[in-house]
């Protein structure tokens, strides 16, 4: 018998016998055991075992020149066959077949030559991530993910965990990973926050292939009111919108109350899924409608967030009393002239009203078309380039972020600083979506949300929606409140005119 290890036997064999030492492959691929000899003598059979101890064999193949056949024997039945002279074929390998093989020719007038060839099989591992697909933890806490490897042969060299298919690299930043390799491959995240939600995956390195898994991680934040409606003053008859922007996850609930008594609003989503605006309308307010509204947010983790405002009510007046029509009248000579007059008033009348109606909400609109040499660049302004063609296309929305730690930038009133941004409009745009924003040419808009190169989010009669940063020329709250003081001595110099008359 040759012993087994041998890497050639031919030096023994008197038939030149030769087999490999080791044969390597992956479990479930085929394989085959090459095995080579040569004689002129008459071969009597040529038969495969497989070694199971020192003293026990299993046969596999036996195949008998004279009659031409060949057997498969036990589990191998179906999957192996003989190759050239003596070679050993197995179709599709299962875990059981890695072991030592020996080969046997049996020659006539020289006896039973032997060799022998071990297979090693090559197993990947299977990754299990944990501890459950969605994870889902609260801001502020530590979460821990687990990899669990298994089944490797040999063993993974390499083990490192991705967040959104970026390596973490838990050494650089100890203070918010730790673990997440291979000495320790659970992933422990420190100190929560919504910046930290997004896609996990386990990554193993093996000489087979890498072999990953992935789990969704969801991070619970408390709501947060972004905007309110400022305080105002409103004239009796008038229609109020109240507006609350406030984010959460989960997506927060916005109420509106007055005196304790919960008031009806709409709430829609404006952007993304985290950010939720609701609004209460108040058709033909009185003067019973003045007090503190008070926009409450919630979701269920934290506390609540509350902000109110003051809405005032007073009663309208007409800026033509009874004495000013008596001088009116009294002044006029004639029938024909006091018809005319007559008109007149009533014209003024109504066209007052209508404006005092839509004071609110449209006075930005207004300025925007008649300061609209105010807005010409100066220097530190941000300019849009309106040299080009006005039907222009608007930005392609953004659907995904651009790192781990991505966002856009807000421009929305803070704590530290309270300040607001608007934007004029150059270009008329017809909203193409339900929460995009119609916008008219000198359209002045205030900016929420944005102010990327993109798409932002703005307030503009009376409603919230997206519009193209590419439309509009963004102006800073000094000019805005410097236009709003040149309308208001306008329309006080176009009264006096007027009182002179």
């Amino acid at each position: 018998m040759v012993p087994i290890g041998f890497l050639d036997v031919a030096a023994q064999s008197s038939i030149g016998l030769t087999l490999p030492e080791n044969v390597n492959t992956i479990v479930g691929d085929p394989v085959t055991l090459p095995a080579t000899f040569q004689t002129s003598r008459r071969i009597m059979s040529v038969s495969w075992v497989k070694v199971q101890t020192e003293t026990k064999r299993t046969s596999v193949l036996t195949y008998y020149p004279q009659l031409g056949s060949s057997e498969a024997h036990g589990t191998y039945k179906g999957r192996v066959s003989l190759v050239g002279k003596a070679s050993l074929k197995i179709s599709q390998t299962e875990v059981g077949d890695e072991g030592t093989y020996v080969l046997s020719v049996m020659v006539k007038g020289l006896g039973t030559e032997e060799g022998a060839v071990k297979l090693n099989l090559l197993v990947p591992p299977t990754v299990e991530v944990g501890p459950s697909n969605p994870y889902v933890t609260s801001a502020g806490r530590t979460a821990t993910l687990s990899c669990t490897v298994k089944d490797a042969k040999p063993n993974i060299t390499s083990l490192h965990w991705e967040k959104n298919s970026i390596k973490i690299d838990s050494e650089k930043f100890d203070t918010k990973y730790s673990g997440g390799n291979l000495q320790s491959p659970d992933l422990a995240i420190r100190h929560v926050t919504r910046a930290d939600r997004g896609l996990y995956t386990c990554v193993t390195n093996h000489v087979v292939r890498s072999t990953s898994a992935a789990l969704k991680v969801e991070v619970l934040y408390a709501a947060t009111i972004l905007t309110v409606s400022d305080s105002l003053t409103a004239v009796t008859s008038e229609r109020v919108i109240l507006q609350c922007v406030a984010e959460g996850n989960p997506p927060p609930d916005i109420t509106w109350m007055r005196n304790g008594v919960r008031l009806r609003s709409v709430t829609r989503t404006v952007s993304h899924d985290t950010t939720r605006a609701g609004s209460v309308m108040l058709q033909n307010v009185q003067m019973n409608a003045t007090g503190t509204y008070v926009c409450t947010a919630s979701n269920g983790v934290g506390k609540s967030d509350i902000k109110s405002l003051q809405l005032s009510v007073k009663a309208f007046r007409s800026s033509m009393d009874e004495n000013t029509i008596a001088i009116l009248v009294g002044s006029i000579a004639g029938g024909l002239w006091l018809l005319i007059c007559l008109g007149l008033t009533v014209y003024f009348f109504r066209r007052r009203r209508d404006r005092a109606e839509k004071k609110r909400f449209s006075f930005y609109y207004n300025m925007g078309r008649g300061q609209a040499d105010a807005t010409d660049s100066k220097p530190g302004e941000e300019t849009l380039e309106v040299t080009r063609h006005p039907n222009l296309q608007p930005p392609a929305k953004t659907v995904s972020q651009k790192g781990p730690y991505a966002g856009i930038e807000t421009i929305r009133r803070t704590t530290k600083g309270k300040v607001r941004r608007y934007a004029q409009v150059l270009y008329a745009y017809h909203a193409q979506e339900e929460n995009e924003l119609y916008m008219e040419t000198g359209d002045v808009i205030e900016v929420l949300e944005g102010e990327d190169g993109g798409w932002c989010l703005g307030y503009l009669k009376g409603r919230i929606g997206l519009f193209p940063s590419n439309y509009v020329k963004f102006l800073s709250a000094s000019q805005v409140s410097a236009a709003k003081i040149r309308e208001l001595y306008s329309d006080a110099s176009k009264k006096q005119g007027k009182s002179s008359i």
